[in-house]
């Protein structure tokens, strides 16, 4: 046990990790039980405003990959200068473990909501300096250089944002409301990449494809600071969360941030692979591989709108499932369901005649990854206590990123240059669902199969 027994003020316990934290009543902050309605709405619209700007950023880049590669990547043939411009969208992600490991630490030493703050800053700025940046043919080879430079940054800062923006929502929440209320959270994501969408498809059916490449790339870009600017003001609103503020204020020093959670971290990579792979094959990748199979940007853009209208929705009604019946089994409903469904679809989308069709193949494409996403967040977050919650989810989700968030929407492209064949793609879904299936048959031992609370003393179990 740590902490000491005060006789001048009754005393609290709260269990972490298997042992007990004392604090005086009278320094106690407000639980997650007794925060107000209109605060959570705060603290939900809060978190998720950061998600959104997160993956609008990524997600415009994925969605003008075509257009970039002409603006900065333009001696290649049409083939190598879209793979050109995937690569520089996974540097990105290779860089977003190190994000982790700045400001997951970062945040279980001073807090979630001042490296919310950062992080938001940092994204936001980025996004605007790529909407500014010279081209190929002003600046020369200088533009694609500095194009990655500024991806890596971009990366940096996604590190930090996504864990922290859901243990912020998480650690306000009450029991048995996690799920919804990390949900709704990660529909922000899904709202960033709609965004995104959205202003990509109507700049496509305001100008011409000759102002698009010369000019109205840029916008999109640029929209990224007013969001930015919103974020920032719903921050900036609110404190820091009941249960770090617990910890902080216990009468010892908490345990150190990363103590026996191996197994945990692994586990979380293997439950991310698919949450990663399948959110950036079926909402990013499929409006390029549907360019390059002869539908018009418009028609695209527009079935992958759909497509996140569908997947808001079925994102919080996977969270709030799972409060009810557990996290594992609505898992490993999305893993199968991905597995399964993933090749008749894929093939679907390559033979479809026209935009209904196409429209009706990537909502199904989607319909499996949002539910699955809807539930994978909560997970993460409840395999580590609040004082490792920073660290361990941050660095072990942004892991995942990097190796497979980044790579696979190149491994996609990759596949059909090299095999001939439109449905590879596919195949990179059914493996990531194969992995994580596994993976999540392995959380039997780590949480129970009813809905857990954030914080426990099963916790620091083995």
């Amino acid at each position: 046990m740590f902490g000491q027994h005060h006789q001048h003020a009754p005393a609290l316990v709260h269990r972490l990790e298997g042992e007990v934290v004392m604090t005086r009543s009278s320094e106690r902050p407000d639980t997650p039980e007794t925060a107000t309605a209109a605060t959570l709405r705060r603290t939900t619209w809060a978190a998720g405003v950061g998600m959104t700007v997160e993956t609008y950023d990524y997600a415009v880049y994925g969605f003008l990959a075509t257009v970039l590669a002409a603006n900065f990547f333009p001696s290649s043939s049409p083939g190598v200068a879209l793979l050109s411009s995937l690569a520089v969208f996974g540097v990105a992600f290779v860089v977003r473990p190190l994000g982790g490991a700045i400001f997951g630490p970062l945040a279980d030493r001073i807090g979630r909501q001042p490296t919310l703050v950062i992080t938001l800053l940092g994204m936001a700025a980025v996004s605007t300096l790529i909407g500014l940046l010279p081209t190929a043919e002003t600046i020369g080879i200088a533009a694609p250089i500095l194009l990655v430079a500024l991806r890596m940054l971009q990366g940096l800062s996604a590190g930090g944002e996504y864990g922290t923006a859901l243990i912020y929502a998480a650690e306000f929440s009450p029991e048995g409301r996690r799920g919804a209320v990390t949900s709704r959270v990660q529909a922000g994501c899904l709202v960033g990449l709609l965004l995104a969408a959205t202003a990509v498809l109507g700049l496509n059916l305001l100008l011409t494809p000759e102002a698009m490449q010369a000019w109205g790339w840029r916008v999109p870009f640029l929209l990224a600071l007013p969001l930015g600017v919103v974020g920032l003001y719903l921050r900036n609103q609110l404190g820091e969360t009941p249960e770090f503020t617990a910890v902080r204020d216990a009468d010892a020093p908490p345990p150190p941030p990363v103590d026996r959670k191996l197994r945990r971290a692994l586990l979380l990579v293997g439950v991310a692979v698919l949450h990663t792979v399948s959110f950036y094959v079926a909402f990013t990748y499929v409006q390029t591989f549907s360019i390059g199979l002869g539908f018009s940007p418009v028609a695209a853009t527009g079935a992958i709108v759909i497509s996140l209208l569908v997947g808001v929705v079925l994102v919080i009604a996977a969270g709030r499932l799972s409060d009810r019946v557990g996290r594992r089994p609505v898992l490993i409903g999305g893993a199968l369901a991905i597995a399964l469904a993933s090749y008749p679809l894929v093939a679907g989308v390559t033979n479809a005649s026209g935009f209904w069709s196409l429209t009706l193949c990537v909502v199904l494409l989607g319909a499996a990854p949002a539910f699955y996403a809807g539930v994978a967040p909560i997970t993460y977050i409840e395999l580590f206590p609040v004082h490792a919650r920073g660290t361990g989810v941050s660095l072990s989700y942004n892991i995942t990123v990097a190796i497979f968030g980044g790579t696979c929407v190149y491994l996609c492209q990759w596949l059909i240059e090299v095999t001939g064949d439109n449905r590879a793609p596919a195949f990179v879904l059914i493996g990531a669902a194969v992995i994580s299936g596994l993976a999540t048959l392995g959380l039997r031992s780590v949480l129970p199969a009813n809905r857990t609370t954030a914080v426990t003393a099963r916790l620091g179990a083995p």
